[in-house]
């Protein structure tokens, strides 16, 4: 059984990690709007709950499901890089974040699965399957595979304020693995499914993605890595393929050669960065995986809102009740649930 490799060397890999410069054309927008409006409508909604003349049994219950909606819609959405082994997941998990030098060795040889996440100085916890989170030291030894549910590494890349990564194991056998099965527990928002342009979209690879569930299988995306090792022709008579063999299970198919993307994010090309950008397939990548976050923000944001007024309502309902029942003489408290936009 592999372990991973040492701490203190995965430590030394994270100091040498280098933030690239804005890549181009880049629009992954680190704030969305309308979901900072409506947590501040949701604060109000608390502080009205906590002013109404009721019994702090009824509101207490009340306030807490506020506060939780409140921390999920504040957390960044999850993004899984799926794939078998040497499908250019791992590359891609670099663009994503934007840094140099990621030490996807590290991640890529365990059978963890590895959040990715923002924080000021590098960090790197491990998660049992209890949920306990331990931070891991340089002078930590090194943690066997069986011992963790998850890897937690937090990085200063500005990306990562946007969305987290989860850089999952390298599949061999869907018979054999489980990890896209545990997707659930990991919390994952967006799946991207990475598959070798010149062996696309395998039955193992067919077989694994249909146990993900059907609600993250319509925000998943398959990229078919390492375009450039085909000729024009042959990309185009694979597209066709893919999307009449999988169109119907992703939102969006799409060709990149992530090996172009990473020239032009290091800086070692001539020319114009922006139209070779777009011809690596980044540039398109990047339009639909912005489209698609939006989308789950947008759907994430009106859930929340649906339930606070529901919690909101219910609570200021038990809370007229309850007067009502104690002074039936006295006008019940009146509350009105804000509105939520």
């Amino acid at each position: 059984m592999r372990s991973v490799l040492p701490i203190r060397r995965f430590y030394a890999s994270l100091r040498k990690a280098r933030e690239w410069p804005d890549l181009p054309e880049s629009r992954l927008r680190l704030v969305h709007q309308p979901t900072l409006k409506a947590l501040r409508e949701m604060a109000e909604a608390r502080s009205e709950l906590e002013r109404a003349d009721g019994a702090e049994a009824i509101i207490a219950p009340a306030l807490r499901a506020l506060r939780r909606l409140e921390v999920r819609l504040q957390r960044p959405l999850r993004i899984a890089v799926i794939g078998e082994f040497n499908s250019g997941k791992s590359t891609l998990a670099n663009l994503l974040v934007g840094l140099e030098s990621l030490p996807t060795a590290v991640i890529s040889n365990t059978c963890i699965p590895t959040r990715l996440y923002h924080a000021k100085t590098p960090e790197i916890f491990a998660v049992d399957r209890d949920g306990q989170r331990r931070r891991l030291r340089v002078s930590t030894p090194a943690v066997h595979p069986q011992e963790v549910f998850r890897l937690e590494v937090g990085l200063p890349a500005a990306r990562l304020r946007a969305v987290e990564i989860l850089d999952m194991p390298g599949l061999a056998d869907s018979r054999l693995d489980g990890p896209v099965a545990d997707l659930s527990r990991h919390a994952v928002d967006i799946a991207l499914w990475c598959t070798l342009c010149t062996q696309a979209w395998k039955e193992s690879e067919r077989s694994a993605w249909q146990e993900v569930r059907p609600q993250l299988r319509r925000r998943g995306v398959l990229v078919a890595t390492h375009r450039d090792l085909l000729k024009a022709e042959s990309v185009e008579k694979l597209m066709e393929r893919l999307h009449d063999e999988a169109g119907w299970s992703f939102r969006d198919i799409l060709p990149m050669s992530t090996l172009e993307a990473l020239t032009v994010a290091r800086a070692d090309h001539t020319g114009d960065a922006g139209a070779l950008w777009k011809a690596s397939g980044a540039d398109a990548l990047e339009t639909a995986l912005d489209a698609l976050i939006e989308s789950v923000r947008t759907e994430r944001l009106d859930a929340a809102l649906g339930v606070t007024a529901r919690i909101a309502g219910h609570a200021l309902s038990c809370i007229a009740g309850a007067g009502a029942h104690a002074a039936p003489a006295a006008n019940a408290p009146q509350g009105t649930v804000p509105t939520l936009s």
